[in-house]
């Protein structure tokens, strides 16, 4: 098969400007590529394929899509609807599909019968796997998030300091950014800028949008000096792994800090995806916070380090997920060999 006969749907880096998701799509790849699949195409985040007839043309000529699910299959959110409508178009001419690191919460009913017949369901945490297998009535696999399935060699670093971070709400966002301000933290959020403009934008949209982008940022930077940035996931992981705690409304981030041993604090997201985490572990609870209930005495009522009973669950489980991440793209390798396969 050639390699663009194989297309990755939904893909979240956009130029590296958010970390988690640049792991994501960089491990996808990756792992494909282990098993022979190089330089394949992909429709960013956000696309409606179906006004475009060449992104229609490109789904129409393949015969495997990989949907990266991500955080993008909750409360009927209608780029979620455009991901498996893709991918009932390709099983409705008898092409392969594989779902894989995928949020599933709250969705219309139809939504299940959108992926009924896909080759692989795998999700990124267990509610969201046993959701879609109760409205399915199929076997839904299951790990962590994919930004978590690389092992991360940092260096060793004396931990010191309290870095905060962001929320996918700006409002949410914007307290955090006080709350920094206040106790004299840094604040530090898993992107490169507070805002970008989506890369699927063209023309004059996307310089309006790199215009209003900007904007923003200066905005937030006038209002919050105390922020700065890094300029990629490499360079968050060791800055996490130089502090004592992170405090952060981002899935990702909670993520990055689980992987580079880092003890965190959290508030909820716009799904259940960080408390997912923190059970899918084991973790303390307690890290799930309301805003209302995080002040500066939170940080030092009790100590926050990781409890042996946790590092042994992080490490427990990062291990369980990457051998179940081999089993997965082991299988999404043989649905490329199977659809080589003359009929």
């Amino acid at each position: 098969m050639q390699p663009n006969r194989v297309v990755l749907l939904n893909d979240t880096d956009e130029g590296g400007t958010h970390f988690g998701c640049a792991r994501v799509m960089r491990t996808i790849r990756t792992e494909l590529a282990k098993r022979g699949l190089y330089d394949l195409p992909s429709i960013k985040v956000g696309t409606d394929w179906r006004r475009d007839p060449a992104l229609v043309k490109r789904i129409d000529e393949a015969d495997l899509v990989v949907i990266n699910g991500e955080g993008t299959l909750h409360h009927g959110k209608r780029r979620g609807r455009w991901l498996l409508e893709a991918g009932a178009r390709v099983k409705a001419r008898g092409g392969r599909v594989a779902l894989i690191n995928a949020l599933w919460q709250q969705n219309p009913p139809d939504w299940a019968r959108l992926l009924q017949d896909f080759d692989i369901l795998a999700c990124r945490d267990s509610r969201s796997a046993s959701d879609m297998a109760s409205e399915t009535g199929r076997k839904v696999l299951w790990l962590g998030d994919l930004s978590m399935l690389h092992h991360w060699h940092g260096p060793t670093l004396p931990r010191s300091g309290v870095i905060v971070g962001c929320s996918v709400h700006g409002s949410v966002t914007e307290a955090l950014a006080r709350f920094a301000k206040v106790g004299g933290h840094d604040f530090l959020p898993v992107t490169t800028a507070m805002k970008t403009a989506p890369t699927h934008l063209s023309g004059w949209r996307r310089r309006f949008g790199d215009w209003h982008a900007d904007q923003k940022n200066r905005g937030f930077l006038a209002r919050h000096a105390n922020t700065r940035f890094v300029s990629n996931d490499e360079a968050y992981l060791t800055q996490l792994s130089q502090s004592t705690m992170l405090v952060t409304g981002r899935f990702h981030a909670a993520c990055l800090a689980v992987l580079s041993g880092t003890p965190f604090l959290a508030v909820s997201s716009n799904s259940w995806k960080i408390e997912a985490l923190i059970k899918d572990i084991g973790l303390d609870p307690l890290r799930l916070r309301t805003l209302q209930s995080l002040t500066q005495s939170t940080l030092s009522e009790r100590d926050w380090t990781y409890s042996t009973d946790e590092r042994a669950a992080i490490a427990a489980n990062l291990e369980g997920w990457r051998a179940t991440g081999t089993l997965l793209f082991d299988q999404i390798a043989a649905l490329e060999s199977r659809a080589r396969m003359p009929a």
